[in-house]
């Protein structure tokens, strides 16, 4: 699969499951649901990446702290 290819397919799972938590947010805090996608996200990669993946993948998470952008307020509210 191409790069481009796999940068659709991206968008488009980050797109659907965007969709999902905007209507999730409706029933439940806010926290509570990052909390969750988070903690979902991490026992995935700790299901599918060896051991040192895993300690890459969380340390990319860590240290990529400062590029992650907010949510417009309007977005989540």
């Amino acid at each position: 699969m191409s790069s481009k290819e796999d940068d659709k397919l991206l968008q488009e799972a980050f797109d659907d499951l965007y969709r999902y938590v905007i209507v999730m947010g409706v029933k439940f805090n806010w926290q509570m649901i990052a909390a969750t996608l988070v903690t979902i996200g991490l026992r995935i990669y700790k299901t599918v990446l060896d051991d040192e993946g895993y300690q890459k993948m969380t340390e990319s998470i860590s240290n990529s702290y400062d590029d992650i952008k907010e949510f417009k307020d309007e977005t989540l509210h």
